[in-house]
């Protein structure tokens, strides 16, 4: 799996059950990262875990399965993932311009940006 996972849909983590006093909601946003910060390991009778980062967050543990829930759910996505959706986006932006359909245009532009807006290489790095 890859290092890092960007998020473009915003969603919620459980993180241990509501008894333990580990038990915490983190809530995602468009334009987090999730960092894979181990190895999987297994838990008996609860399945795959790995250790995950938000942002610089410390690091804590997620089900394997929920990370994939949310990959197949387009919530999260990798670079190569962003670099595609972006090469798409951007046929289409061209492709409407020529055929000159203004709304196509609009929701192409709109979706472009918004992967643009994660894409590392294409993020702004803030000087001091």
């Amino acid at each position: 799996m890859e290092g890092t996972l960007f998020v473009y849909k915003p969603f919620r983590y459980e993180k241990g059950n509501t008894d333990c006093s580990c038990h915490e909601i983190i809530r995602f946003q468009h334009g987090d990262l999730l960092h894979i910060a181990g190895d999987p390991f297994y838990v008996d009778s609860l399945g795959w875990y790995i250790a995950v980062q938000k942002n610089d967050s410390s690091p804590f543990y997620m089900a394997a399965h929920f990370i994939d829930d949310l990959y197949e759910k387009q919530a999260l996505y990798t670079k190569m993932d962003l670099t595609l959706a972006m090469n798409y986006h951007k046929y289409k932006v061209n492709e409407a311009l020529d055929r000159k359909e203004k709304e196509v245009f609009l929701q192409h532009s709109k979706a472009f940006d918004r992967f643009k807006a994660l894409h590392p290489e294409f993020t702004p790095v803030l000087k001091e």
